[in-house]
């Protein structure tokens, strides 16, 4: 019975005969991969201790409309900053690290390009600075920005939102949708790491759309619920 009221609200969803919003495919802006560290890092020791500021740095391999791009002769990097931990919790096997408003910008190469270099031991003499040379296309806060750290595997996960705010390509976004984009991505403990990085970092940026439900009549539903 409970499996069939499930499937009931599930072909409602469908149907749009629930009233309030429903969400659309969500719209993709950026997509990055990288590494990051700690600076500064009070405490080596530790991750996400209180004071301690988290920056990552790597490539945009993929962008998506309304950025215009030309993966083919250009280089796209991008700067995570300016995020300071505020909080951490230990719960269990997770670190729970609260973070201070930081910043995320986009930069494009156009060249000659300058390849990006990790380096080792960051801040270093090409981390950050063969990331953030070029044009900033895309810039802007993130917020809420919190990293759940899981010790037993090394892998980990964050969320935040971000709001564009700046760059070149400002004015290709829309007004309406500058604001709400969710920041997220996922870190792991890879074995390629440079030294004195801290994890993998993989992650997007993404506009959850909401659209008007639609409407349907109850003999519409029934008829779905029958089959």
């Amino acid at each position: 019975m409970k499996k069939t009221a499930i499937a009931f609200l599930v072909g409602l969803f469908a149907l749009g005969g629930l009233t309030g919003p429903s969400a659309a495919a969500p719209t993709l802006l950026v997509d990055y991969v990288g590494f990051d560290y700690e600076s500064p890092n009070p405490d080596p020791t530790q991750f996400g201790e209180v004071g301690s500021g988290y920056v990552s740095v790597g490539e945009c391999p993929v962008l998506f409309a309304p950025l215009v791009f030309n993966m083919a002769t250009n280089q796209y990097t991008y700067v995570i900053s300016g995020l300071v931990s505020i909080n951490r919790q230990v719960v269990g096997p997770f670190i729970i690290v609260d973070y201070s408003p930081g910043t995320l910008a986009v930069y494009e190469d156009a060249g000659p390009v300058t390849p990006f270099d990790y380096g080792v031991n960051p801040p270093n003499a090409t981390a950050p600075s063969t990331f953030n040379d070029g044009v900033q296309i895309l810039s802007g806060p993130v917020t809420n920005f919190r990293f759940v750290f899981n010790t037993v595997d090394g892998s980990g996960s964050y969320d935040g939102v971000f709001t564009a705010t700046g760059g070149s390509q400002l004015g290709n976004i829309p007004v309406a949708d500058r604001n709400g984009w969710t920041f997220a991505g996922a870190t792991s403990n890879a074995l390629s790491i440079p030294t004195g990085y801290a994890h993998q970092v993989d992650g997007q940026v993404i506009l959850e759309q909401v659209v008007p439900a639609l409407d349907a009549s109850w003999g519409r539903l029934k008829a779905n619920y029958r089959r």
